[in-house]
């Protein structure tokens, strides 16, 4: 595939970019910074870019470390959220290409590493991931934060943090072996190379079958780091992960007919499979590399600039179905392909300030980010010409002859290029016990897809441009009562770039936004051993895109409300038992659509209504850890007719860890403890998919 390459005046732009905050700050004493000390690793909190720590921040935020994630036997970002208050998790189970999960009510396939986003043109296949394995920790900001990050949905954002390399030795080996045939290898090394100079080395290889009938992953990384300090106020922490995945497993629906209902042979296994064995999976290949200087000017600024530069490629194999015969039995359905290059950076540039003004300290943050994306598409569909239809009823997965499928009777050739540039100002403002947070932020955004399609024979181009621009903003408050209370107000806007143009008015759409208020009450104990958020809020996400039913007309009318309640407690009950509780009440509908009123008062997919999760961890031994989980997903919509629903569900977890001496630990887990079957979420009565099967896993740790 060609790949597309930065141009000189990008890579110049960059350059004069990442120079202008050092540039300022070097106008400042330089006898001032021989004492400064940077005792940070590059990383700011995700809800802040500063050093408020969640408990102390005016918003709702939440950190959950390796640790933890490996005794809920997470891989992914979509399954490290099942116990995350506000997170309707894994709407698509058994699809391993992408994470998709909505917070508070809104979808999102979008997440943050290290801070930056994982680059991705939001249309097509394509998304990095990054594993478990290679995270520090896995945090979640709930509500809109284009304040800080720019284009972002108004549910939140998820940014896993990377290991960072330490001084101190520390050697850690893991085999793991488990259910549908795992096998995997890890290794994750840190150590000091030399006396200023400290590395990180994070590897791994993991093979296993797919709950899908046929269906394989494997997965192979490589992730090394290096951190020099080049002197006690400035450090340099240069990274590189690198991911070969083979056999990922893609989107393939079923019908909701032998799933959520009987069919005329009855209910569908969670292991069933609507596609074809010669004609399914992804390959993909990502590489991101990038630095993160820090600098220390002296005791009042210091500046930060994180960068990273992406590149990638997939190729997609797939079917999806096109409906039920009148046996309820026969899909039809239609083959396709996609083929997928991707090449880009971001980079994100932090000035910040210390200073006192009377009774007022003030924490200012400058900032600007600017990230620039092409992608190249390659897309083939059968269309259903051609195509074996399959007996659900009675499977064959080998029924396709690859050579004669007509991929040619409709393509497409898409050549994308995207950027963002925001410019944003945040001041941190404490007095006394009262922090007040305000921010502003003003983004450029720019994309254009040029596409030459062919339907049968017939050849056409289009060409879609964007060109918009929006301000955010943020005000927030928190004051700590002194006795371990702190209520917080919260009030945050967000923006979701729009294609296309309104059919009734002729003018090009507008960015979809989102508006969010948020009052809570955070609790932490003296000795620590309790721990409490609670938040009440309301989004509205407006301009939205809305069209008539025989999608003749579209226009921007539309809205969209989400209410609801969260709680998350965690509680040490003695010294060798704690638990952690997960709830939310969720309350989500169309408000306004006035080309479609028939939807106005309907709740959207992915939704569930209710969630509950209870995590608890029991020491009985010194030398044993043991775990027990159980997460309730309440019932959410099949359509946006609201025309059936998708049951709740009830599933347990288990994990236990047996230290055998200072070096080796033994550690079970099992997720879907009792092998439920149920359905993960629906789109439609054509498009739904099956929730995650029992899996156990044992692991070998190697610690040194």
């Amino acid at each position: 595939m060609p790949t597309p390459v930065i141009p000189k005046r990008s890579l110049l732009g960059l350059l004069i970019l990442s120079t202008l905050a050092p540039a300022y700050a070097a106008g400042q004493t330089a006898g001032d910074t021989a004492q400064v000390f940077v005792t940070a690793t590059g990383y700011r909190t995700t809800g802040t870019k500063s050093d408020l720590k969640p408990i102390e921040a005016p918003m709702s935020y939440e950190i959950y470390d390796n640790e933890l994630l490996g005794a809920r036997q997470a891989d992914s970002v979509n399954e490290a959220l099942r116990y995350v208050p506000g997170v309707t998790p894994e709407s698509r189970p058994t699809v391993t290409i992408f994470d998709q999960y909505t917070i508070r009510g809104f979808e999102s396939y979008r997440n943050y590493y290290d801070g930056l986003p994982l680059q991705y043109d939001g249309l097509w296949n394509l998304v990095p991931q990054v594993d478990a394995f290679a995270t520090e920790s896995v945090e979640i900001l709930k509500g809109p934060v284009s304040v800080l990050y720019g284009s972002a949905p108004p549910g939140g954002m998820v940014n896993q943090t990377a290991k960072q390399p330490r001084s101190k030795p520390e050697h850690l080996v893991r085999a793991r072996i488990g259910t549908n045939a795992l096998r995997e290898l890890a290794l994750d090394s840190t150590g000091a190379l030399a006396p200023d100079v400290d590395y990180r080395l994070v590897a791994l290889a993991r093979e296993r079958d797919g709950q899908q009938v046929t269906t394989k992953e494997e997965r192979r990384l490589v992730a090394p780091s290096v951190t020099w300090r080049i002197s006690p106020s400035t450090r340099l922490n240069v990274n590189l992960y690198y991911q070969d995945d083979p056999a990922l497993i893609p989107s393939t629906p079923l019908p909701a007919l032998g799933t959520l209902r009987d069919a005329p042979y009855g209910r569908l296994d969670s292991d069933t499979f609507a596609g074809d064995a010669g004609w399914s999976g992804m390959e993909r290949e990502a590489t991101l590399a990038g630095w993160k200087f820090e600098h220390a000017f002296n005791d009042t600024v210091s500046f930060l600039q994180n960068f990273r530069y992406t590149e990638a490629s997939g190729l997609q194999r797939n079917t999806y179905n096109t409906g039920l015969l009148d046996d309820g039995r026969t899909l039809t359905r239609s083959a396709y392909f996609t083929d997928e290059d991707m090449h880009g950076f971001v980079v994100d540039n932090q000035l910040a300030f210390r200073f006192r003004t009377g009774a007022f300290t003030h924490h200012m943050l400058a900032g600007v980010d600017y990230q620039k994306l092409r992608t190249g598409v390659r897309y083939g569909d059968t269309l259903g010409t051609g195509t074996p239809s399959i007996d659900l009823g009675n499977p064959n997965h080998r029924l396709f002859d690859v050579a004669a499928l007509p991929f040619g009777f409709y393509t497409e050739r898409h050549a994308i290029r995207q950027s963002q540039l925001g410019f944003y100002l945040q001041d941190e403002v404490k007095i006394g016990a009262l922090t007040l947070l305000g921010g502003v932020r003003r983004d450029r955004y720019r994309s254009e897809d040029v596409n030459d399609s062919s339907y049968d024979g017939f050849p056409s181009s289009s060409t879609t441009s964007i060109a918009q621009r929006r301000t955010s903003g943020r005000a927030a408050a928190i004051y700590q009562l002194g006795n371990g209370f702190a209520p917080y107000l919260n009030y945050s806007t967000s923006f979701e770039p729009t294609s296309g143009v309104d059919s009734l008015t002729g003018q090009a759409f507008k960015p979809t936004t989102a508006r969010q208020v948020e009052g809570g009450l955070k609790y932490r104990s003296q000795d620590g051993g309790t721990q409490l958020t609670a938040a009440v809020f309301d989004i509205r996400k407006q301009n939205v895109v809305v069209n008539t039913p025989d999608f003749m007309q579209y226009t921007q009318n539309g809205e969209v409300r989400s209410r609801g309640v969260e709680v998350s407690w965690n509680q040490a009950v003695t010294d060798r038992l704690d638990f952690t509780l997960g709830l939310t009440h969720l309350d989500m509908e169309v408000t306004e659509n006035a080309s479609d009123p028939s939807l106005v008062g309907k709740t959207p997919v992915w939704v569930a209504d209710r969630q509950a999760s209870l995590w608890l961890n029991y020491q009985p031994l010194a030398a044993l850890d043991l775990s027990a989980g159980v997460r309730y997903v309440g019932e959410s919509q099949m359509d946006a007719a609201n025309s059936g629903t998708v049951p709740s569900y009830t599933v347990f977890d288990a994990a236990a860890m047996f230290r055998l001496n200072k070096t080796w630990r033994v550690g079970l887990t099992a997720s879907n403890l009792g092998d439920k079957r149920y359905v993960g979420a629906c789109h439609s009565a054509q498009n739904c998919w099956m929730g995650a099967e029992r899996s156990v896993e044992l692991t070998l740790h190697a610690s040194f």
